[in-house]
C-alpha cells in the first residue's frame, strides 16, 4: 500500500484548457483520473490546490491509498481503478488484518464479513466502512480470532 494526495478540481476545469496545461506544468500529476489529480509529493500537491483555489476550481483534497487486490460490492463508493492502478478513498475507511485464531474460524469470520468489506488487498489486509469497526470487533470475537486495525493516516 502506497499513500498518495488527490487533489479534485471541478468539472469546470475541463471547459480552461489554458488553465489546466498551466496546472499540468506547474503541479505535474502522476496520474489524473477524470477531475482527480494524483501526487505522491506533499509539495506539488499543495500547488496544485493552491492554484486551484485561486481559480476557485478546488473541489476536495483525498487521502488515496493506492493497492492491489479484490473489489468487494460497496467499491466504487470508496474508490476507483485509474487505468490499472487501484486507488482508496482512506476516510471514511478503516484496515484490519487478522493476527491469531484457526484458519477454520477465521474463514468463518470473513464470511461473516464478506458483505461488509469494500476491498481486500492481496497482502490479507481488509478495508470496510469505518463505521463498521464494532461490528467487525463483534464477529472476529465471537469467532475466537483476532485482527490488528491499521493506521491509515501513514
Amino acid at each position: 500500500m502506497q499513500i498518495f494526495i488527490g487533489i479534485e478540481a471541478s468539472p469546470l476545469l475541463s471547459e480552461l484548457p489554458d488553465f489546466e496545461e498551466f496546472l499540468q506544468l506547474a503541479a505535474t500529476p502522476l496520474l489524473v483520473h477524470e477531475n482527480i489529480y494524483i501526487y505522491n509529493d506533499q509539495k506539488i500537491a499543495d500547488i496544485a490546490s493552491g492554484l486551484l483555489s485561486e481559480a476557485e476550481l478546488h473541489e476536495e483534497t483525498h487521502h488515496l491509498i493506492k493497492t492491489e487486490g479484490s473489489a468487494r460490492e460497496d467499491f466504487y463508493d470508496y474508490g476507483f481503478q485509474a487505468g490499472v492502478d487501484t486507488f482508496l478513498f482512506a476516510y471514511d475507511l478503516s484496515a484490519f488484518r487478522f493476527t491469531g485464531g484457526s484458519e477454520v474460524q477465521t474463514e468463518m469470520a470473513l464470511l461473516q464479513l464478506e458483505e461488509h468489506l469494500v476491498f481486500t488487498t492481496v497482502e490479507g489486509i481488509y478495508f470496510t466502512i469505518d463505521h463498521y469497526t464494532d461490528l467487525v470487533l463483534g464477529i472476529v470475537k465471537a469467532y475466537e480470532v483476532k485482527v490488528e486495525f491499521l493506521d491509515l493516516d501513514k
